[in-house]
């Protein structure tokens, strides 16, 4: 990742490209478990691993469980590398969106079966529990970027060109020890990234969207540089572009706030709609022809893009268990 351009490194000539191709075969064929899968085991066959160098746009409005769900696949892409002996290699959760010790919370919560909520207020019903779940927590290879309160004095200006350092610099050991190999980094989410005082700025009427272009792009090439597959949240349009359609309200392919190039640019995107967010719990929806009642914890996932010949357009109803923050289908999908 570099602003300067050497004509050269552009150009490939015939026999570089069919060499690359074949090398890049090679390595998926020897590397196949480098590959992070969908948690979600019924939409696992439809949606593919995501490999280096992809990146994957997970899409909603607001309220409706991006960082959730980013939470959720990080969760069992940790689980996935233990169960592969991955040792050796990590998850990078980037996030200026939950400080470090709401992320914390969450994850005590999920293993101790207390909630959240009472522990950000300091309620916790077994101390012993809590303390063994923190240990727990210690070995598990999701580390994170943000901020703390614990370092209120040092919080950084966490705009994307300060990610990539300290990613950076994670990556390269100085901070554990040891080098890290990146196994999936996850960027929660794009839209609230800070305005980067380092790249070239426009006028200010133009400036959020073509940042937001911007630091899009750029993470791609973050992807590439780090060889590991990249999941970031992005906000959805408030307004949606195409009308409800079949009860629907979910997010299609060129929803995403901002700019179109995050359509145009992803190698995946998964949108997200959340029944109660638009709709009163209690009340009765018609999806395809089915009336469902919205629920606290209904959430519709739908493949809305993969690049590579992949299918898209299919979703699941699904339901979240919030305290081990969990998504499952309905056995009986819509």
């Amino acid at each position: 990742m570099t602003d300067i351009f050497e004509p050269k490194t552009a150009v490939y000539t015939p026999p570089e490209v069919s060499q690359y191709a074949l090398d890049a075969i090679r390595e998926i064929k020897e590397k196949r478990t480098r590959g992070i899968a969908m948690p979600i085991a019924q939409i696992r066959d439809y949606f593919a691993p995501v490999l280096p160098g992809q990146v994957t746009v997970i899409q909603a409005q607001t309220s409706q469980y991006k960082s959730g769900f980013i939470h959720f696949w990080e969760k069992n892409a940790a689980q996935q590398l233990i169960d592969n002996e991955r040792t050796d290699e990590a998850i990078i959760h980037v996030s200026v969106e939950e400080c470090v010790e709401e992320q914390g919370f969450l994850m005590l919560a999920r293993i101790t079966g207390e909630t959240a909520g009472n522990l950000a207020r300091g309620e916790v019903q077994d101390w012993g529990k809590l303390e063994q779940a923190a240990a727990m927590i210690g070995t598990i290879p999701i580390y994170r970027i943000g901020d703390s309160l614990a370092r209120a004095e040092d919080m950084p200006n966490l705009y994307l060109t300060n990610m990539y350092r300290a990613i950076k610099t994670l990556v390269s050991g100085e901070i554990t020890g040891s080098p890290i190999k990146p196994a999936l980094i996850t960027f929660d989410y794009l839209q609230a990234f800070p305005i980067d005082p380092e790249v070239k700025k426009e006028a200010i009427k133009d400036q959020r969207n073509l940042q937001v272009r911007e630091d899009f792009y750029r993470l791609r090439q973050l992807a590439g540089y780090f060889k590991c597959p990249v999941i970031v949240a992005v906000q959805a349009k408030q307004e949606l572009e195409q009308k409800e359609k079949n009860g629907s309200r979910m997010p299609g392919m060129y929803d995403a706030q901002d700019t179109s190039s995050i359509a145009q640019r992803a190698d995946r995107i998964i949108s997200l709609w959340m029944p109660k967010a638009t709709h009163m719990l209690g009340s009765i929806i018609n999806i395809n022809g089915s009336n469902l009642l919205v629920e606290e914890n209904m959430i519709f996932v739908k493949v809305n893009k993969q690049r590579g010949g992949l299918p898209a357009g299919q979703s699941w109803l699904c339901r979240i268990d919030f305290s081990k923050e969990e998504i499952a289908p309905e056995v009986n999908n819509v």
